[in-house]
């Protein structure tokens, strides 16, 4: 779940590499709905005709999901925002 991911982001030194698949395409949402600042390399086809995906580099939370962390969590949890 995308959530469990930003929560995962939010406790990490950003910025931060995150190579396996399903993780991009929860960043790609992420970063859709405006919760992250990430870049994602473009897939491509490697010499032995095979797709290959990059590591993709998280560099922030924004401030909309922060507040979205904030509303998600009990008010005890709520993480501090940090920048």
């Amino acid at each position: 779940m995308c959530m469990t991911l930003l929560r995962k982001l939010a406790t990490a030194k950003l910025p931060c590499t995150e190579a396996a698949l399903a993780t991009i395409d929860r960043l790609r949402v992420l970063e859709a709905a405006g919760h992250v600042k990430v870049r994602i390399p473009p897939a491509h086809v490697d010499c032995d005709d095979c797709l290959r995906q990059d590591a993709a580099t998280v560099f922030e939370i924004t401030l909309r999901g922060w507040k979205t962390l904030a509303a998600d969590a009990p008010e005890e949890e709520a993480p501090l925002r940090r920048g």
